[in-house]
């Protein structure tokens, strides 16, 4: 066990991977259903601020959210909840995708509220794992695309 006292809540999943691609490509990656697919599962369109977005694993276990932050090219965020658990047991998941210091594109994964929502070290600790795997297909895509 680590040095987190009983009652802290889970610190954030924050993963970044960088790319040789430009942002718009990375930006594509992350938002065009068809490109989403090909790293990480079957995705609604990202709408605007409200609309629902929708990530669908395709067996029988799919994710309910709902768009909350949008700055096209740039950054957005949507809720996190899988259809079968509570509704209290909402994170939120936010991308963004920028050029860093070295000239290459930083993409950024961060999904947040594991306290707020109930859920323990165990359950984000999963979900990093998934993550991780999810971001490396995303950087070989984006390799194998260039």
């Amino acid at each position: 066990m680590d040095e987190r006292q009983a009652d802290e809540p889970p610190s954030p999943i924050d993963l970044t991977v960088d790319t040789d691609v430009p942002p718009e490509r990375a930006w594509a990656a992350l938002t065009d259903p068809d490109l989403v697919a090909s790293w990480f599962t079957e995705a609604t369109a990202v709408g605007r601020i409200g609309d629902p977005y929708r990530l669908d694993f395709g067996d029988g276990s799919a994710v309910e959210g709902v768009v909350t932050e949008l700055e096209p090219g740039r950054r957005f965020a949507y809720t996190w909840v899988w259809s079968d658990a509570e509704a209290h047991e909402e994170t939120l998941v936010e991308w963004s995708v920028e050029r860093n210091d070295e000239g290459r594109t930083s993409i950024r994964l961060v999904h947040d509220g594991w306290g707020e929502a109930g859920l323990d070290e165990a359950v984000r600790d999963d979900h990093e794992g998934y993550w991780a795997g999810y971001l490396e297909d995303l950087a070989a895509v984006l390799a194998e695309r260039g």
